[in-house]
């Protein structure tokens, strides 16, 4: 019993769907709180930026980055969330502050360069080919551009489902990053060892 609750909660937390996915989304806004603070603080933005939220699940990062004069764009792969955040969102979308769009890390609707920010917290874990995915971030970055991934310390993760969610440390995700164009990958470790963000910047 307790390992097909742990499978059906992976597998929400990994692609949200239906009334379960809302309920998870909402429980990911808590417990998420905090570490999206601590990497919108570290993506350093300017007002006028376009960031992109990957994974943005119930979109908690909206409000602070339009609150520093973003412009954000949202990619999600769960549908229902990109649903839900529509119709939540109207107003924003339609003032132009805020684009939506499903889609896969593995090739981004976005063009070449079309944002200046990017923010990914919690998500590399679902993600089957880092070198695939870090490749398309590094396109859709604008020159001169700022990416942070937060994750959770793989201590922490080993509680959820090995077969939805693939842990990784944030130094392999340094050094895929590297790897896929970014001169700059440093990893920070917030005190307590819980989490990391993977702090980026593309080659020139």
């Amino acid at each position: 019993m307790i390992s097909r609750l742990r499978a059906a909660l992976s597998r929400q937390l990994s692609h949200p769907s239906g009334a379960g996915g809302r309920i998870v989304a909402r429980l990911m806004n808590r417990g998420n709180r905090g570490l999206n603070d601590l990497a919108i603080a570290r993506l350093e933005v300017e007002r006028g930026s376009r960031v992109l939220d990957l994974g943005f699940g119930g979109g908690l990062t909206f409000a602070p980055l339009w609150e520093r004069g973003a412009t954000v764009v949202g990619i999600d792969r769960a549908e229902d969330m990109v649903g839900a955040a529509r119709t939540r969102f109207a107003d924003e979308v339609a003032a132009g502050r805020l684009e939506l769009h499903a889609g896969d890390v593995g090739r981004l609707p976005l063009a070449d360069g079309a944002v200046d920010r990017v923010l990914t917290v919690n998500t590399v874990y679902f993600w089957p080919d880092l070198a695939a995915a870090f490749g398309e971030v590094r396109r859709v970055l604008a020159p001169g551009g700022r990416l942070v991934v937060a994750i959770r310390d793989m201590k922490v993760m080993q509680q959820l489902d090995p077969a939805v969610f693939s842990l990784r440390g944030p130094e392999e995700l340094a050094a895929a990053l590297r790897d896929a164009g970014f001169a700059e990958a440093d990893v920070e470790t917030p005190p307590g060892g819980r989490t990391h963000l993977i702090v980026a910047r593309p080659a020139a």
